[in-house]
């Protein structure tokens, strides 16, 4: 069976019709004192495209103790179950019921998010500490050799204790200003 949409066509939606699972998250804000009636409102909504085809699942997300935005969040199978159920007469009365209470809302549309739950397991695993700081006194030691050679002759008539404060000083600088930006520039490089 063959399922086509009418109506009006945005091609800047195309993405959205992706053969691909679509999350829909829609943030709402109650109007104070309505929160009870919110509830029962988004239990139907969530039940209701639950038994939509195509919708692979629905909940609703509570906001902190501070208060704020309510959270419905709804997958379907495809852009098309989707967009179905948006044009549904079932969530048009839903939505209707629905206006003397939610002050404010935002939807955001996300295709083929399932390679947020699998990254932890592309993730580069932890480096072990003994490769951190040899990594780290790898870098290091190249500016304190420079120092030491270039910078100690000039610094030797000063005290131990300043002599040293201002080498740990030229060196920190060094890392910082210097290295540390190669240093992400290269990481960089090698996370594309």
């Amino acid at each position: 069976m063959s399922v086509s949409l009418t109506g009006s066509f945005d091609t800047g939606q195309l993405p959205r019709l992706a053969p691909y699972p679509v999350t829909v998250t829609v943030a709402r804000t109650i109007a104070p004192g309505w929160e009870a009636e919110f509830m029962v409102w988004a239990d139907e909504l969530v039940a209701e495209a639950r038994k939509f085809a195509g919708c692979l699942g629905a909940g609703v997300f509570h906001p902190g103790q501070a208060g704020g935005e309510y959270q419905i969040v709804v997958r379907f199978a495809d852009g098309m179950s989707m967009r179905l159920w948006e044009r549904s007469a079932a969530r048009n009365e839903l939505m209707e019921r629905s206006e003397h209470f939610v002050i404010g809302a935002r939807m955001q549309r996300t295709v083929g998010v399932d390679e947020w739950f699998e990254a932890t397991g592309l993730a580069e695993p932890k480096r072990p500490v003994w490769r951190k700081l040899s990594i780290d006194v790898a870098w290091v030691y190249p500016v304190a050799l420079m120092i030491s050679v270039f910078a100690a002759p000039l610094l030797i008539k000063i005290p131990l204790l300043m002599r040293v404060l201002t080498s740990a000083a030229v060196v920190t600088a060094i890392m910082h200003f210097a290295v540390q930006p190669i240093r992400k520039r290269l990481r960089a490089r090698r996370s594309l």
